[in-house]
């Protein structure tokens, strides 16, 4: 039975520096900017939408928690000013993927923006991460827009 527990401001200050340097470095493999871009990026995003980190207005960390209460990944969804909720990181540790984790953790956070009233959820998923792909497309998600590149 896993369930979701908000994070509190210790474990954010510890997912904080991680989570910027996973997106700095999925934007570089992204292809779409170059490392000091990808840096600026990122900062202003994670400033812009945690200010005062957990305590941040209509953002919402959690820990996915396993039936041992063990922590094996972490979602975090915020709701947009057009009344949306936008999942804007999400992550199973390595050990626990391909165990139907990212299912339930997906189905729980559409049960917590549901609690919040919204009615649709969103996501980016990078292009090369073909694997959350699927995953998003089984869970019912569609592409809204899709941006493609070639090497020439």
């Amino acid at each position: 039975m896993y369930h979701l527990r908000t994070m509190n401001a210790y474990e954010f200050d510890h997912y904080i520096d991680s989570a910027l340097q996973t997106y700095i470095d999925e934007l570089v493999k992204s292809g779409m900017h170059t490392k000091n871009d990808a840096i600026e990026k990122a900062n202003k995003t994670f400033d812009y939408l945690l200010p005062d980190g957990v305590e941040s207005k209509n953002q919402f960390l959690f820990h996915i928690i396993n039936e041992t209460d063990a922590i094996v990944g972490m979602i975090w969804f915020g709701i947009r000013p057009n009344n949306e909720g936008f999942i804007y990181d999400f992550s199973v540790s390595e050990p626990y993927r391909n165990q139907g984790i990212g299912t339930k953790a997906l189905e729980l956070i559409e049960d917590e923006a549901r609690k919040h009233g919204l009615k649709k959820l969103g996501l980016h998923v990078f292009g090369h991460n073909t694997n959350a792909i699927r995953l998003y497309q089984r869970m019912g998600y569609d592409f809204i827009s899709i941006n493609m590149s070639k090497e020439i």
